[in-house]
């Protein structure tokens, strides 16, 4: 809706530190804070509604045999209203009737400063004091009840004869106490009973706590005048009178475990008589920062307190983060009711504005803001407000406050708030952090990592040199292979994206898609919807800067980008070498088919018809027998091979590689024979004129070895096999070397 004359406001309404607090007003400064707190509106959630049904149920529940104990988890990231669900919580149970609450704003390691400085319960007030008392002198009635009455079905002890229980029923003893007509004291005089009932009854159904002994001292102590204020002095933290050493409590309420003892004490004596008690804690993930031994000591302690409300009907509520939650053992999560808040809706969004806005003086109003007109907010302001913020509220109520004060006339007067003002609020917001801080810090960033900085731009200083982002670094991780570190301001609507997807698409139009990774840095705010956008467009999730571990983070995000990197250089080099490997099979099949022709017309025209050997030789007949069936093999062996190669009118048989090997082999086998054949009948002849020197036989063994060693180094398996009893030319050439030798000596020794 446009705003009229009649709709000006002059009082900013929203918050400038949206915060809420559990703790004390101390905490935000002695003075109140003006806009210090976002709890000045409203808004119905339906996290709080479960929130507060059940608180509604456990005060309820008062079923026979006690009350149902429940711990209560609220879990969500910072901003999201957990502390304010747990203030309205607070709020409602703050009344006269409501039940026992301690309420810790935030741990702190310091937990016996905190226990007595910053605690609040029950010994804040003289009302509350006094309702303790009293509480426990019906415990103490209640614990001495129960004893009785586990004593009503035995003989009853001997008592004094001035004590004018004689003629009294244990049965009616217990019910007097009950309803606290009978003096616990003087029963448990009469009895003689040990005084020590509540330390009996502490250490038998409170197990949780070690000492139960000092708590079951104080608890006698505090009825009795004399040491009332020493009990609460000790109670709330403080060291312990010297009149309390003396009676066993030697030590102050101080450190993680006494802390969660005393108020494990406390709250289950209201447990064990039947009333209500509540403990609400703020801020519990504040523990992650404390040191190993402090936080395993805190998780146990607390886990402990969490049992002691659970079994013993209490109400525990506490507000954490999701990382705060997963520091505690499964164990506890199962024993908790988790309640998440969620992001606010647009229209959520617009009922949270109108809340704060109708709080603001407008005229006509006598300043008192009751009257709730038109909103300065229009629904596109909203829209935008919602989706720039996330919907987490607290940086709603941020940019609303900047967002109004940039709307402010000279006269501090608004009218309206438009969608462009709420755009420039959210970058006065976050675009605060200077550029060279930011630089300085990825600069870090790099040393901590040992990058390598390339030693040139890869990129030309003219495609680089636009009004896009800031190229801050080139990184080469790998050789020939690059991370650009591109840092930009605030990325809120499709004009931020569109700049920077422009200069990334320059960038890497220059250079090779798997040479070049980006990583965006967003020194400022990326709404959710653009960070998706920007995800798609650059191929990786852009990174914001934020104070602390930044550094950690880019050193995160260049590993994950340089294994991608790599990983698209190795298939880019596969793809490159499949091409080439694709390019030169062509180009060797083209060769393969010329040399196919060839062989074919040397197979017709010299190879398929057998050559006759040579002269018939001087060898004795089987040497020479021997050596003219290895040749007919081998002529077989060739013809069948060479009639592959194109012979006859119909189309060619399709030859590989082997085929062309075992024609090979063959021709150059039977061209060995052929030598091995006319050494061997060279060395005969001289040997058959006289007997054969040492030096001939030495000649002929070399003859042989040459051959045999030839035929091994060949691949003759490809001249073919077949059945053992049938000749083939591989056996046969493989044992032609030894066959030679036999004859050759057999005949010449015969001579």
């Amino acid at each position: 809706m446009a705003a009229n004359s009649a709709d000006t406001w002059y009082s900013n309404p929203f918050p400038l530190v949206p915060v809420v607090r559990l703790g004390p007003s101390a905490d935000l400064g002695e003075a109140p804070v003006e806009a210090a707190d976002s709890g000045n509106a409203h808004v119905p959630t339906q996290i709080l509604g479960e929130l507060q049904g059940l608180v509604r149920d456990y005060l309820r529940d008062r079923p026979r045999g006690g009350r149902r104990g429940r711990a209560i988890a609220v879990v969500g990231e910072f901003g999201l209203g957990k502390s304010h669900a747990a203030r309205e919580v607070c709020n409602g149970l703050t009344r006269p009737d409501g039940p026992a609450m301690w309420i810790v704003d935030e741990p702190v390691q310091d937990f016996g400063r905190m226990y007595r400085d910053r605690l609040r319960g029950p010994a804040d007030t003289p009302e509350g004091r006094a309702a303790f008392e009293e509480l426990v002198r019906d415990y103490y009635a209640y614990v001495t009840a129960v004893r009785v009455g586990e004593q009503s079905a035995d003989p009853q002890p001997g008592r004094p004869d001035d004590v004018p229980l004689d003629d009294i029923a244990l049965d009616d003893i217990a019910s007097g106490l009950r309803d606290r007509v009978l003096d616990p004291d003087k029963v448990v005089s009469a009895l003689r009973y040990d005084p020590e009932v509540m330390h009996a009854d502490l250490r038998v159904t409170l197990g949780e706590v070690t000492e139960h002994r000092r708590f079951a001292t104080a608890l006698a102590l505090l009825q009795d005048p004399r040491f009332t204020s020493m009990v609460w002095a000790w109670l709330t933290g403080d060291q312990p009178a010297q009149q309390l050493r003396e009676r066993g409590i030697k030590d102050a309420v101080t450190g993680i475990d006494p802390v969660f003892d005393a108020l494990a004490v406390q709250g289950f004596l209201h447990g064990r008589v039947g009333k209500p008690y509540v403990l609400l804690i703020d801020s519990l993930e504040k523990v992650l920062d404390w040191p190993e031994e402090s936080r395993r000591t805190f998780v146990d302690a607390f886990e402990r307190l969490v049992n002691v409300y659970v079994s013993r009907g209490g109400l525990l509520v506490f507000c954490t983060s999701p990382r705060g939650l997963n520091a505690f053992r499964p164990s506890l999560h199962e024993r908790v009711v988790q309640l998440w808040p969620t992001r606010f809706t647009t229209e959520l969004t617009g009922e949270l504005v109108a809340e704060y806005v109708g709080s603001g003086a407008r005229p006509g109003r006598d300043g008192d803001g009751a009257g709730r007109g038109p909103v300065p907010f229009d629904a596109e302001s909203v829209a935008i407000l919602q989706e720039l913020t996330g919907g987490v509220p607290r940086e709603i109520l941020k940019t609303c406050h900047h967002a109004w004060q940039l709307s402010e006339d000279r006269r501090g007067a608004v009218r309206e708030v438009t969608a462009a003002t709420v755009l420039k609020a959210v970058r006065g917001l976050h675009d605060n952090v200077s550029e060279d801080q930011v630089l300085s810090t990825i600069h870090d960033a790099l040393a901590l990592g040992q990058w390598r900085i390339a030693s040139s731009d890869p990129v030309p200083a003219r495609a680089a040199s636009d009004d896009g982002p800031l190229v801050a670094y080139w990184l080469e991780p790998v050789p020939n292979a690059y991370i650009a570190i591109v840092v930009t301001a605030s990325v809120l609507v499709a004009d931020d994206e569109e700049r920077v997807t422009a200069r990334v698409r320059a960038l890497r139009g220059v250079l090779h898609p798997a040479r070049a990774e980006v990583l965006l840095v967003v020194n400022g705010l990326v709404s959710r919807t653009m960070r998706d956008r920007l995800a798609r467009s650059l191929g990786s999730q852009p990174l914001v800067y934020r104070p602390g571990d930044f550094p950690a983070a880019v050193n995160q995000a260049l590993d994950r980008l340089r294994t991608r990197l790599t990983e698209l250089r190795q298939e880019a080099d596969l793809a490159e070498l499949t091409s080439e490997l694709r390019s030169a099979l062509g180009e060797h099949g083209s060769q393969l088919g010329q040399l196919r022709r060839t062989v074919s017309d040397l197979a017709r025209r010299d190879l398929v018809v057998t050559a006759p050997g040579p002269a018939r030789s001087a060898l004795p007949e089987p040497v020479e027998g021997r050596f003219e069936e290895v040749f007919a093999l081998l002529d077989t062996a060739v013809g069948r091979l060479a009639g592959g190669f194109g012979e006859g009118d119909g189309p060619p048989v399709r030859t590989g590689r082997a085929d062309l090997t075992a024609l090979g082999c063959a021709t150059l086998v039977r061209q060995l024979t052929e030598r091995f054949r006319a050494g061997a009948d060279a060395w005969f002849r001289a040997a058959s004129s006289a007997a054969p020197a040492e030096e001939q036989w030495a000649r002929l063994r070399r003859i042989c070895r040459e051959y045999e060693t030839a035929v091994e180094v060949l691949p003759v398996q490809s001249l073919g096999g077949g059945p053992a009893h049938r000749p083939t030319a591989t056996r046969a050439v493989e044992g032609l070397a030894d066959e030679v030798w036999s004859g050759l000596v057999s005949a010449v020794r015969a001579q």
